[in-house]
């Protein structure tokens, strides 16, 4: 006797866990990848998988190169299991929140401008408000968005720009670079040409991941080598330092009045502006906890210029 293929089943396997380990596989394409954003070890996702498979009777993924490449019948149910995670997600949210009383974990990635410009305000803010709320901050370097979606963090601080369909977006404030050097720099009392900045010892704070500053776009600067004296790849602990050389640091204008003391802040010869926003995903778009977790960042920013 044939037994239909719904009695044979095994709903079991459809844990949100499960659901969740699939989706990364399937946006890293390796189960090693997968095993280190879940923190399990490679054994444990290769189970989780076997169960998969045996529940959806597909292989999923096959060997490609060092890593896995979906089959045809994953590409095609990863859409529902996208709609799976959101509901279930949603379907675990309280109907109310109450900040005071909330236990809850919450990841932000984000990059130095953003650690020192707004994350000291937002933990003194959500430590008063919610003190039982846990915050953990890592690094999205250029690839934040797709930490986003691939749920390793909840919320994300950035100034590059993409359009995801999967993503929403609000736009919290723009900045602008300034130049950043001793009051006693030669430049100091002079309107900065282009000439000027070329030709002036500059220290470049190197990011990783590839990204560069916007201000390196600028037509002005095109073509040209900058007289790059000193490669950091932080800034907040040489300022002292720095206040006594003749370097030049180009970098936003917030963080250059944040960290600069007594140096000067002056104009360069262009004009380089970026925009900040913030980036949540569908799975908690509708939570209470965090919408008024994004509220309490757009108030921070929105404070941030108060007198």
């Amino acid at each position: 006797m044939l037994i239909p293929i719904m009695e044979k089943f095994d709903y079991s396997a459809l844990s949100f866990k499960s659901l969740k380990t699939l989706k990364l596989i399937y946006e890293l394409g390796s189960l090693t990848a997968a095993a280190i954003e879940l923190g399990q070890n490679q054994p444990t996702v290769s189970y989780t998988l076997d169960q998969m498979r045996e529940a959806l009777q597909d292989p999923l993924f096959v060997r490609s190169g060092r890593g896995v490449s979906p089959t045809q019948r994953c590409h095609q149910i990863m859409p529902e299991i996208d709609s799976l995670l959101r509901g279930m997600s949603e379907l675990l949210q309280p109907e109310s929140f109450e900040p005071a009383s909330a236990r809850l974990d919450i990841t932000l990635s984000c990059n130095q401008y953003e650690l020192q410009v707004i994350v000291p305000n937002l933990v003194q803010r959500i430590s008063r408000l919610a003190p039982n709320i846990r915050m953990t901050f890592i690094q999205s370097h250029v690839s934040g968005h797709q930490q986003l979606q691939r749920g390793q963090c909840d919320l994300l601080l950035s100034p590059v720009m993409h359009d995801y369909e999967a993503l929403y977006k609000r736009a919290l404030f723009q900045d602008r670079y300034v130049c950043l050097m001793s009051a006693e720099h030669s430049l100091a009392r002079q309107e900065i040409g282009r000439d000027e900045y070329i030709e002036a010892k500059h220290l470049e704070i190197h990011y990783e991941g590839g990204w560069k500053p916007t201000y390196l776009d600028t037509p002005e600067l095109q073509g040209v080598n900058l007289n790059v004296a000193l490669r950091l790849p932080s800034i907040s602990n040489f300022i002292p330092t720095i206040a006594s050389t003749d370097l030049v640091m180009t970098l936003p204008e917030r963080l250059a009045k944040l960290i600069g003391g007594p140096m000067l802040i002056k104009d360069p010869p262009f004009t380089s502006r970026f925009e900040l926003c913030l980036y949540w995903n569908k799975m908690t778009h509708h939570s209470k906890a965090h919408q008024w977790l994004r509220e309490q960042i757009v108030e921070v920013c929105n404070e941030l210029d108060s007198p």
